[in-house]
């Protein structure tokens, strides 16, 4: 056996480095290059699986889809995500891998595992009016989608379906909307956690 300081060959690119680390199983040994093309991969497919694709600031925290403002959160990948403002179910109400939390530090965290807290976030990709009705998600998604729908409907007209042409955002009020564009007209009482 060889002596454990001796440079391993990286299972990437095959180069023999000092950088070259044993990664944990299924990566391997991989040098640092190859780590962090891997690691950037990771990040990238969980960014692409939860929704959060969100411009990053100084772009204003709008859907990309349907123009309307959120609440945006920067992610602990490198990533930015939108979630619903005002919206903070109760995570029992939430399928695991959609409850969102806000951490000390500010960062969204998409909860898996554990007991949940008693309230969460959701992402508004999956509730977005200009995305496909959620038939496969709990309740909580159709209502939110339903909110944002009829939103839709009474900015864009009353008989109009929501419109797939994205709005500009403008920053200014609307009368109908509340105080803030975007916004649901109502004030839900916060989170109690």
């Amino acid at each position: 056996m060889g002596d454990i300081s001796e440079p391993r060959t990286c299972r990437g690119c095959r180069a023999v480095d000092d950088s070259t680390t044993w990664r944990g199983h299924p990566f391997g040994a991989l040098c640092g290059t190859c780590w962090t093309r891997t690691a950037a991969g990771i990040d990238h497919e969980q960014a692409e699986a939860e929704g959060s694709d969100a411009p990053a600031p100084p772009a204003p925290p709008a859907c990309r889809a349907c123009g309307r403002e959120q609440d945006r959160f920067p992610t602990g990948y490198g990533h930015w995500v939108l979630l619903e403002p005002e919206v903070q179910p109760a995570a029992l109400d939430v399928p695991e891998g959609h409850r969102w939390v806000i951490g000390h530090d500010g960062c969204a965290v998409n909860r898996v595992g554990g007991s949940p807290p008693p309230c969460c976030r959701i992402a508004h990709r999956p509730v977005c009016a200009r995305s496909p009705r959620p038939a496969e998600l709990p309740r909580i998604f159709l209502a939110v989608w339903e909110l944002n729908a009829g939103y839709e409907r009474r900015v864009r007209g009353r008989d109009a379906p929501p419109s797939t042409e994205t709005p500009p955002f403008t920053g200014e009020a609307d009368d109908r909307a509340g105080d803030r564009p975007g916004r649901m007209p109502h004030n839900p009482p916060a989170c109690p956690w």
